[in-house]
């Protein structure tokens, strides 16, 4: 239970970490140390703490409650062939849903990823938290499946309704489309649940007579997986991996990885050497600041720990050549499904063999959709597919329609075995 503000800013990740999230400057969360939460504050503040199960003293934001999601009724957008396709996902004991419409805007970008926030439509209520129409039904599902009580148990759900995405070409105006859809929530069998996913919805698309469109499969976990077993710092693969969901940042990280760091900083190289406790006193002394001061931007501890990584950067050596390359090879491959994880399979043979198994399941997967009668003539396997929403974590895949020059996306879907857990389920 945490009693002061100090407390509740370090739970929820220090001075900067907490600034990004409240859109303040650092110098603001420093002054909120000394002085406490402003009013405007407390509700936003009580929202971030219940995301991240931060339990907090009433007294400390005035007893403020987070306030229940406002829901909407998908059923009066039904029609003709959407009513048609939402029959057939809402067989075999998938239970038609209503996901919220209006959801916390700091929940959908820590799971879509930054990136996301210029398709969103965001706004703040009277007491600053910030919300936003739903870009997918995804996320409010989840909401709905926490919001009902369940903390891992098995629910299949269906669900139709419009979702809000703000146009990023040169179009006029924002956009608001009808999705429909499933998801598979709780203990289950892997292979097979991603297997029932795909064929009920490739399969309500046939039944409406689609048939003209590609389908693009992908699997974040090869990636992960592959830089798990690659012989990196430890540093430098959790920075590849928090980097992989932006395709320019991430390039940017790898060619900066591959050269030696020209400026040192022998502070940073006598802060990573010790332990903690030392490192800290270290920096108080170097700082000059008494043991009861808190310094204005970031505290101690957080300048402390930033010095430790820049020293360990300096302690390591650049990625060689041959990494470098095969880490571009890995996330080139595009290609028909099963010559994709052919490819896949060839570069990764001389690397441990749990990236083997999981290729050899990503194959099983595609000879059991192919067994179902799927037809993969129109299928492309992307070793890269799916940097767009950090979400996901194994399988995912689209439906695109091509008219006149355009994709229209039919369909899709995906795991993300961690979603549920980071929105504060066991």
């Amino acid at each position: 239970m945490k009693k002061n503000v100090n407390d509740i800013i370090n739970s929820l990740g220090g001075t900067g970490k907490l600034a990004n999230l409240l859109g303040v400057n650092p110098s603001a969360v420093s002054n909120y140390r000394q002085k406490g939460f402003p009013a405007r504050l407390h509700l936003k503040i009580a929202m971030l703490c219940e995301e991240r199960s931060v339990q907090i003293s009433n007294d400390v934001l005035e007893g403020m409650t987070v306030p229940k999601i406002i829901k909407t009724n998908p059923k009066e957008y039904l029609s003709g062939t959407s009513l048609s396709i939402v029959k057939h996902l809402s067989t075999g004991g998938f239970d038609l849903i209503d996901p919220p419409v209006i959801v916390s805007a700091d929940k959908v970008l820590d799971r879509m990823g930054e990136n996301s926030a210029d398709r969103l439509f965001i706004f703040s209520d009277q007491e600053g938290l910030r919300l936003c129409l739903r870009p997918d039904l995804t996320i409010p599902t989840c909401l709905y499946y926490l919001d009902q009580g369940f903390t891992g148990e098995k629910k299949l759900y269906s669900y139709f309704g419009k979702v809000f995405q703000l146009r990023l070409d040169n179009s006029s105006g924002p956009s608001e489309y009808s999705q429909a859809g499933l998801e598979y929530i709780g203990k289950q069998d892997q292979l097979a649940s991603e297997i029932e996913i795909f064929h009920k919805v490739e399969s309500s698309l046939r039944s409406e007579g689609l048939k003209n469109y590609h389908t693009f499969m992908g699997d974040v976990s090869l990636f992960s997986i592959f830089l798990d077993v690659m012989d990196l710092p430890d540093l430098w693969r959790k920075r590849l991996k928090a980097k992989y969901w932006n395709e320019s940042d991430f390039k940017a990280l790898l060619e900066d990885l591959s050269f030696k760091k020209s400026v040192d900083n022998e502070l940073a190289r006598r802060v990573f050497s010790l332990d903690r406790e030392s490192a800290t006193d270290l920096v108080r002394r170097s700082l000059g600041i008494s043991f009861e001061a808190t310094p204005i931007g970031r505290s101690v501890e957080e300048i402390m720990e930033r010095l430790r990584q820049k020293g360990e950067e300096f302690s390591l050596q650049p990625l060689s050549k041959v990494t470098v390359n095969l880490i571009k090879e890995f996330l080139s491959i595009s290609d028909k499904p099963f010559k994709a994880l052919d490819r896949l399979r060839l570069i990764s043979k001389n690397l441990d063999s749990s990236l083997l198994r999981q290729i050899d399941t990503a194959k099983e997967r595609l000879e059991k959709i192919k067994e179902l009668g799927v037809n993969l003539d129109k299928s492309e396997f992307s070793s890269e597919k799916g940097r767009e929403v950090e979400y996901y974590t194994g399988f995912l895949f689209d439906f695109v329609n091509s008219q006149k020059g355009k994709s229209i996306h039919l369909g899709g879907g995906g795991r993300y075995d961690n979603l549920i857990r980071s929105m504060g389920s066991k």
